[in-house]
């Protein structure tokens, strides 16, 4: 069978419009270079929305705290990386009892290992640690 396109023996439709489709669709599949602008959107499509890196991380932060100003007027505390700070002691108390993963599917940190992180504990073990060792007895 004589088909318009010479390299192969399919019995399918080659048209244009078939074949702009297909190397469209070409890197996505993993079958060729395709076109940038279809590549793009599917990169795009293919990272997930909380995808959360350091930068990334430090942006919600400020955004959220300026957020709370904004709101109420007050200026929330910096963050205690160290000591025995009545604050430091609730927030490890708080997200010791907090479930989740410590990394996503991907492998990534998920925000609750960054907010531990960044408060100077290393993992949820440490913080349970800490709160036990420091909470005031009523």
């Amino acid at each position: 069978m004589n088909t318009p396109i010479k390299h192969c023996n399919a019995t399918v439709m080659h048209t244009k419009s078939w074949n702009g489709m297909r190397s469209r669709q070409a890197p996505i599949s993993g079958r060729g270079a395709g076109n940038d602008v279809s590549v793009k959107a599917a990169q795009a499509k293919r990272k997930a929305p909380l995808a959360i890196k350091e930068a990334a991380y430090e942006k919600q932060n400020k955004k959220m705290r300026s957020e709370y100003t904004s709101e109420t007027g007050k200026k929330l505390g910096k963050r205690l990386t160290s000591g025995k700070n009545k604050r430091r002691v609730s927030f490890a108390c708080r997200f010791a009892g907090m479930k989740g993963a410590m990394k996503d599917a991907k492998g990534e940190p998920t925000k609750k290992a960054m907010a531990l992180k960044k408060w100077g504990f290393g993992s949820v073990e440490s913080a349970r640690n800490f709160c036990q060792k420091n909470k005031s007895k009523k």
